[in-house]
C-alpha cells in the first residue's frame, strides 16, 4: 500500500512537473543557454537530496521481488531515478567518510596523549581545540559531505555578528591603505607607474589585516573552542566568508618563526654572537623596532610586539607558543637589566677593598657565564676586580723582626737555589701577615728574587717553569709569581675560557675546575692574570 501510495504521489509530482515546465518552456528559450543550463544544474541537486535518492533506494529494495506489475513499474522508474544521481551521492558518502576518518584520528591522538601524560613544560594548547580544527578543516575541504553545512552553517551563526566587526575593520583598513598609496602616487606627480606604492601597500595591508584579525580569531577559538589559526589560509576564509584573512596565516607564522628564532639564538648563546643580546637591542625588539644588524622586515616586528598584548588563548596552539617565547625574551630582558644595575652599583663605589673581592668576583663570573653581552661593563668590572686583587694580595706585616728578616734577605747581592726554600718562607709570612700598604714593595721584591732564581736554574731565560720551552707570561695570584706559559695553561682550559682569558687579561679557577698549580711554589692559582 505504501509503495502504490509512494507510485501516486510520484505520477502526481511528474505531471505537475511537465505543467510547469511547459509553461516555463518560453522563458526559458527566452534567457537563453545559460538559464536552461543552471535549471539542469538546480534538477541535478535536486535529484541528489539524500532523502529523495534514499526513498528511491527503499522502493527498489521493498518491491524488487514483488509478484505485482504495478510494483515492479514502480521499482523500474526507481532504479531509472537513481542511476544519474548515484555518482554523486557515491562522492557525498565517500567526503563523509574522510570527516569520520579525521574524527577518528583525532580521537586516537586525544586518547594517546591522554594515556601518556603532559611530558613537556610550557604552556599547552587545548588538545581538544586543535581536534576541532582538523575536523572543521577536513569539513571545509569537503564540501559536499552531509555533516559539512550543517556544521559550518552552526558555527557561522555563533560568531555572525564579531565577523561582520571584523570585516568593517579590515575593509576600513583596506581603504584607508589604499587612499595612502593613491596619495603617495599623486605627490610624485611625475606619471612614474604606482608600483613601489602599490607592493608597499600589499606588504602593509597583510600587516594591518594580521592586527585586526588575530584577536577576533583567538576570540573565536576561546567561544567555539577551535583552534581557527590551526586552519589553513583558504579554510579559515571559506569557514568565516572573509577574503581579507588570506594573507593572515602566513603573517602569524612569520611572527612566531621570529620570536622563537631570537629565542633560540639567546638560550644557544651563538658565536659570532646574536644581535639581540643586548638589553639596548632586545628593548628595540620588544617595542615594535627592528634593531642594527636585526634582519627581520620591520612589520612583522611591530605586528609582534602588537599581538604580545593580545589576551591568552589556551584554545589556539600558535598563541600558546607566542606567549611562551615572547615571555622568555621579556624575562630576559628584566634578568639583564638587573644584572647591569648591581655591577653598576659595584662599580659606583668610589675605593673596592679586599672585602669587595667576592662580591666583584660573582658578578663577573655571572656576567660572563650569562647570554648577555656588554664589552663596556665588563671591562671595567675586570679592572676594578683585579685592582682588588692587587690590594688583597699586598698585605705586609709591620713587625719589626720581620722587617729585618726582609731586609736582610733583600740586601743579599747574590741569590741560589738555596735561598730558594727561606725566600718562599719569608714571601708567605709577608703575605698572610703584613697589613701596612707603606711595605707593599716587600712582597714584589722577594717575589723578584724567586723569579731571578728560578731564571738563573732556568739557563737565565724567563722561561716557563711547567714546560721549561715557552717564556713564562702568566702571573699566578695570589703567589704573585710569572710562572708559567699561556700554552701550558690552555691546555687545561677550553677555547671558550682561553679566549675570555685573553680579553679580560685574566682567569677566575672556579672551584669544580682542574687545579693550576704556581710552578715556583706549588701553590693553587685562584686567578691567572698577563704579566
Amino acid at each position: 500500500a505504501q509503495l502504490q501510495q509512494s507510485q501516486a504521489d510520484e505520477a502526481e509530482e511528474e505531471g505537475e512537473g511537465e505543467g510547469e515546465g511547459k509553461e516555463k518552456e518560453g522563458e526559458q528559450a527566452e534567457n537563453g543557454g545559460d538559464k536552461e543550463s543552471d535549471g539542469k544544474e538546480a534538477a541535478e541537486h535536486e535529484k541528489c537530496v539524500p532523502s529523495t535518492v534514499i526513498q528511491h533506494m527503499l522502493n527498489a529494495a521493498l518491491g524488487f521481488n514483488s509478484s505485482d506489475l504495478d510494483i515492479q513499474q514502480s521499482v523500474e522508474k526507481s532504479v531509472t531515478a537513481l542511476i544519474p544521481v548515484l555518482p554523486a551521492f557515491r562522492d557525498q558518502c565517500r567526503q563523509n567518510q574522510q570527516v569520520l576518518k579525521a574524527m577518528q584520528v583525532e580521537e586516537v591522538e586525544e586518547e594517546k596523549k591522554e594515556r601518556d601524560g603532559e611530558k613537556e613544560g610550557g604552556v599547552t594548547p587545548s588538545h581538544d581545540a586543535l581536534m576541532r580544527a582538523k575536523v572543521v578543516g577536513t569539513l571545509v575541504s569537503h564540501p559536499k559531505s552531509s555533516f559539512s553545512t550543517r556544521v559550518l552553517d552552526d558555527i557561522r551563526t555563533e560568531v555572525e555578528e564579531e565577523i561582520e566587526k571584523m570585516r568593517a575593520e579590515l575593509r576600513e583598513a583596506a581603504a584607508k591603505i589604499a587612499e595612502e598609496r593613491r596619495e603617495g602616487a599623486a605627490q610624485d606627480g611625475d606619471g612614474s607607474s604606482d608600483t613601489p606604492y602599490y607592493l608597499e601597500s600589499v606588504r602593509l595591508q597583510a600587516a594591518a589585516s594580521t592586527r585586526i584579525a588575530v584577536p577576533y580569531l583567538l576570540s573565536f577559538s576561546s567561544e567555539l573552542e577551535i583552534d581557527m589559526l590551526e586552519l589553513s589560509a583558504n579554510n579559515v576564509c571559506s569557514l568565516l566568508g572573509v577574503d581579507e584573512l588570506q594573507h593572515v596565516k602566513a603573517e602569524v607564522e612569520g611572527v612566531l618563526s621570529s620570536v622563537t628564532t631570537h629565542r633560540s639564538r639567546i638560550e644557544e648563546i651563538e658565536d659570532p654572537p646574536a644581535c639581540l643580546r643586548s638589553t639596548s637591542a632586545l628593548s628595540s625588539f620588544l617595542s615594535g623596532t627592528v634593531p642594527a644588524g636585526v634582519e627581520d622586515d620591520r612589520y612583522t616586528v611591530e605586528a609582534a610586539s602588537a599581538l604580545a598584548t593580545s589576551e591568552p588563548c589556551y584554545a589556539s596552539k600558535w598563541r600558546c607558543e607566542f606567549g611562551e617565547a615572547w615571555e622568555y625574551l621579556a624575562s630576559t630582558l628584566a634578568r639583564w637589566k638587573e644584572l647591569e644595575g648591581r655591577i653598576s652599583k659595584a662599580l659606583a663605589k668610589e675605593e673596592s677593598t679586599a672585602a669587595d673581592n667576592a662580591l666583584l668576583s660573582s658578578l663577573l663570573d655571572e656576567l660572563l657565564s650569562s647570554e648577555l653581552i656588554n664589552t663596556s661593563i665588563a671591562t671595567a668590572l675586570s679592572d676594578r676586580l683585579q685592582h682588588v686583587i692587587r690590594i688583597s694580595t699586598q698585605s705586609y706585616c709591620g713587625d719589626k723582626e720581620l722587617e729585618v728578616r726582609v731586609k736582610e734577605a733583600l740586601a743579599k747581592e747574590e741569590v741560589n737555589e738555596e735561598d730558594f726554600p727561606y725566600l718562599k718562607k719569608l714571601l708567605d709570612e709577608v703575605t698572610t701577615e703584613s697589613s701596612d700598604d707603606a711595605k707593599r714593595e716587600w712582597q714584589r721584591a722577594i717575589s723578584d728574587r724567586l723569579d731571578q732564581i728560578f731564571k738563573q736554574s732556568a739557563a737565565g731565560r724567563d722561561t716557563c717553569g711547567k714546560c721549561y720551552s715557552h717564556a713564562a707570561s702568566l702571573r699566578c695570584l695570589p703567589c704573585s709569581h710569572v710562572s708559567i706559559c699561556e700554552e701550558c695553561v690552555a691546555k687545561q682550559l677550553s677555547s671558550q675560557e682561553v679566549d675570555l682569558m685573553k680579553k679580560m687579561s685574566m682567569h677566575i679557577v672556579k672551584a669544580d675546575d682542574t687545579p693550576i698549580e704556581c710552578p715556583y711554589c706549588q701553590q693553587a692559582a685562584a686567578y691567572i692574570s698577563l704579566h
